[in-house]
């Protein structure tokens, strides 16, 4: 009984482990993919530019002074 609960949780962990892989991977993918032809309206271009250090993407972070949102132009991609 005891060994099949311990089964049972192991499991869940590893199923529940690769949602969360699989989960963060597409999130990942969704915001370093995005790229539209043009900035939206109503945003400032920063000096600012981020360098991922895990790909190594550049990009510049643009600000919108109403919202407070930012957004993030991919300048380089691999």
């Amino acid at each position: 009984m005891m060994e099949a609960s311990l089964i049972a949780y192991v499991v869940f962990l590893l199923v529940m482990g690769i949602l969360v892989f699989q989960w963060t991977t597409w999130k990942r993918k969704k915001r370093l993919g995005r790229t539209p032809s043009s900035v939206p309206p109503g945003f400032i271009r920063t000096e600012e530019v981020n360098i991922d250090p895990t790909t190594g993407v550049h990009q510049r972070i643009w600000y919108h002074p109403q919202t407070g949102e930012r957004y993030y132009e991919t300048l380089n991609k691999f």
